[in-house]
């Protein structure tokens, strides 16, 4: 396997989302390059593996109108409770591992603040995993560092999450809650 840098990263995924439109084929395509940075624990600098100001890391990497690239640091035991996302993501793990949930909707999402979930998979990504996320039908998780020791993923949206509204599940309540994704820790 080829080693990927970073930049080299960002052109391919620029090429990519600049031919193709349809979430599944960028997903499709984007996989094995996420899997080739993901591969180099060096790819992205030490200052974005560290837990962030808010406890676990969030850091953007690259920003752009059709994508963008973000490092996230799970410290053990963090956990982001089932949400949505709203654009296609692939989700890449560079070091230690994570566990994910992955979650279907069985309401229609007409009542408004219910929502029924049935669990569909319940994975633990090793490093150099990539997991794709396409909306509307496959794009609600659940992430869980299980380990004792910090996670680091490489995170590629489609869109920017930051004031982004999407939904927060609550599985027991049959219910959700608006919520957008906060600043990145270094912009």
């Amino acid at each position: 396997m080829a080693v990927l840098t970073l930049q080299d990263f960002i052109r391919e995924m620029e090429e990519l989302t600049t031919a193709e439109t349809d979430p599944r084929r960028i997903t499709e395509l984007g996989k094995p390059l996420l899997q080739q940075l993901v591969s180099h624990p060096d790819a992205i600098e030490e200052r974005f593996k560290r837990g962030g100001s808010n406890g676990h890391g969030r850091y953007m990497l690259h920003r752009a109108p059709r994508f963008n690239v973000t490092a996230v640091v799970w410290r053990p035991g963090d956990m982001a409770k089932a949400h949505n996302h709203r654009t296609w993501g692939m989700i890449g793990v560079i070091g230690n591992e994570i566990q994910e949930s992955r979650f279907r909707r069985l309401d229609d999402g007409t009542k408004e603040g219910y929502a029924e979930l049935e669990t569909t998979d319940v994975l633990v990504h090793k490093p150099r995993a990539v997991s794709s996320l396409i909306p509307p039908e496959d794009d609600i998780h659940e992430m869980l560092n299980i380990t004792p020791r910090h996670t680091v993923e490489i995170h590629v949206y489609g869109k920017d999450l930051v004031d982004l509204e999407r939904l927060r599940f609550n599985l027991d309540t049959k219910s959700y809650a608006r919520f957008c994704s906060p600043k990145y820790d270094n912009c």
